[in-house]
């Protein structure tokens, strides 16, 4: 009878413990599947941020997951030319280069964007010379591109031209808005103390099951 009750319980016990390595082991796959990098032109029209309740996707981010990976790779190239990854993976205010920099890229189109939207209330426009100097830049960020990175970044000429447009005009704004609050220009900068407290009167919400994984420095950098 003894027997029989230990038998039963070592059984039990057997069961329990191949039900908690099954539990552990869905848990560990279900996390390598979150930390999974994502195919960046699969996810062109997913959702990345949400600023004042108005989704932006990862296409209208393009421009500025390029510019990043691109300031980046060229601070990489004279860190060690031969190994830029060891640059990438290097660790500066806590974060890895890589990680900062990809954060970088979504603040910079949260700051752009709420200073777009002052602009287009305001009713602002660019001059002539505002505007030739709009186009110098992105014709220079295109080129700078080449063919390669261009299709690799999943976007167009025309689509660039539009983000080029916003940004003339949020740094248009934010001169206007700088000059209006009698500061510094630089204190309305991304990271600037002032475009910080501004930045309280507004609400964004990045999607970051998709951010996380996103392969930054591999977007356009070969």
């Amino acid at each position: 009878m003894k027997e029989r009750k230990a038998k039963r319980q070592e059984n039990l016990f057997s069961l329990l413990m191949l039900a908690l390595v099954a539990v552990i082991g869905i848990a560990v796959a279900q996390r390598a599947k979150e930390m999974e990098k994502i195919i960046y032109l699969e996810h062109l029209e997913d959702t990345a941020v949400t600023i004042d309740e108005q989704e932006y996707t990862f296409r209208d981010l393009a421009f500025y997951l390029a510019h990043q990976e691109m300031t980046i790779q060229k601070q990489a190239q004279v860190y060690d030319l031969e190994q830029t990854g060891k640059y990438w993976n290097a660790h500066a205010n806590g974060k890895f280069v890589r990680v900062e920099a990809r954060d970088m890229a979504i603040q910079m189109a949260v700051h752009d964007e709420i200073f777009y939207q002052m602009a287009c209330k305001a009713g602002t426009e660019l001059d002539r010379q505002e505007i030739a100097y709009m186009e110098n830049q992105k014709m220079d960020f295109w080129n700078d591109l080449e063919e390669a990175g261009q299709e690799r970044l999943g976007v167009s000429l025309e689509e660039i031209s539009e983000v080029f447009e916003h940004m003339a005009l949020a740094q248009k704004m934010q001169q206007i808005y700088a000059d209006d609050k009698g500061a510094d220009y630089r204190e309305y900068n991304v990271n600037g103390d002032l475009y910080q407290e501004l930045l309280k009167e507004h609400s964004y919400e990045i999607n970051e099951k998709l951010w996380k994984r996103l392969n930054f420095g591999k977007i356009i950098v070969n």
